[in-house]
């Protein structure tokens, strides 16, 4: 068993470094029909028409360049100050970095993607930005004539509209997770937030609420408490995805019954907390630690999570949703 205390952010199973490279060669891997979800998307249809075509090139562009293995063609895909999330690794900050990696994964001999089947379950427009979320399938090969080796995970991305009325990805996570709580001193690192610091100070504090009560939901492995911390409509990416407040609410009831499983310590680091008007797109890294049966030898984990959050009409803030990563 792993740490899987199901607050905002989810982690679940493992996969070999090579496995996840290949996931997370170009977006993290995902294409496909485009589904409109909750649209949140300010305009007339015409331009939501528009952005709808907008974001299908970005995938149709991801597709080619996935199976190409061209780092450059995969590096483009990317805002500057993208920042991706890969199993087994730290996270990749910035679009030289990300680039430095695909040519590293690019460079590896015999290597090939052989299917990519990206599956978008839902995509929700919002004013300038984009929240996607879904499943890719596919198959690669480590040398020419190789076994192919299958790959089937979930994926969470963050899109941001340029300038040119073109997207790009700013935020994306990919590969097999993990549930992970949120626990223990919330540390603040370089925000993005639009606008002044004081106009987003009341959304601060009510975000840094959310984490508090994660914290106590958490260490107490309160059901009922860790659901509440979500949206009715909230997904959490583990593998398969737990789609809806009841499906999460489930999962959370299965983990606290388990006898004897007992989170010890919970440390989560923000390293950025991007607002927006009405939702917030957050990062960072967890590390803790728990045991499954009383006096068992304690157990460490640790990782990457990533978390859209929404603002309710109360001033609130709950998870939209939430994925997380291990690093090996």
């Amino acid at each position: 068993m792993s740490l899987r205390a199901g607050a905002l952010a989810g982690c679940e199973g493992s996969m070999n470094v090579l496995s996840a490279a290949v996931v997370v060669g170009a977006l993290t891997a995902f294409a496909g029909p485009v589904v409109q979800g909750q649209a949140a998307s300010a305009g007339s249809g015409r331009g939501r028409d528009a952005d709808l075509a907008a974001i299908e090139r970005l995938h149709q562009q991801d597709v080619a360049a996935t199976l190409s293995g061209d780092p450059v063609a995969l590096t483009d895909l990317w805002t500057d100050d993208a920042v991706r999330f890969g199993q087994g690794r730290s996270a990749e900050v910035g679009k030289q970095v990300i680039r430095e990696s695909n040519e590293r994964w690019s460079a590896r001999p015999g290597v090939k993607v052989l299917t990519y089947v990206p599956e978008t379950k839902d995509l929700t427009i919002l004013d300038g930005w984009a929240v996607e979320w879904g499943y890719v399938a596919g198959s690669y090969v480590e040398s020419p004539g190789g076994e192919p080796k299958p790959i089937r995970s979930t994926r969470l991305m963050v899109l941001r509209k340029l300038q040119d009325g073109s997207w790009k990805c700013f935020r994306g996570m990919g590969g097999p997770t993990l549930t992970t709580p949120l626990a223990g001193p919330v540390v603040h690192g370089p925000a993005a937030s639009d606008g002044s610091d004081r106009v987003h100070d009341a959304d601060r504090t009510a975000i840094e609420k959310l984490f508090q009560q994660d914290i106590a939901a958490t260490l107490s492995r309160d059901a009922v408490a860790l659901t509440d911390l979500w949206t009715d409509d909230a997904v959490r990416l583990v593998q398969p995805a737990e789609v809806g407040k009841q499906a999460i609410r489930e999962s959370n009831e299965r983990w606290s019954a388990r006898p004897g499983v007992k989170v010890l310590t919970y440390v989560r680091e923000t390293k950025d907390l991007t607002i927006l008007d009405g939702w917030a797109v957050e990062w960072g890294y967890f590390a803790g630690s728990y045991v499954e049966s009383p006096g068992g030898e304690a157990k460490q984990v640790r990782g990457t999570r990533f978390m859209v959050l929404k603002k309710l009409p109360d001033g609130s803030w709950k998870c939209f949703r939430g994925a997380g990563t291990t690093e090996s």
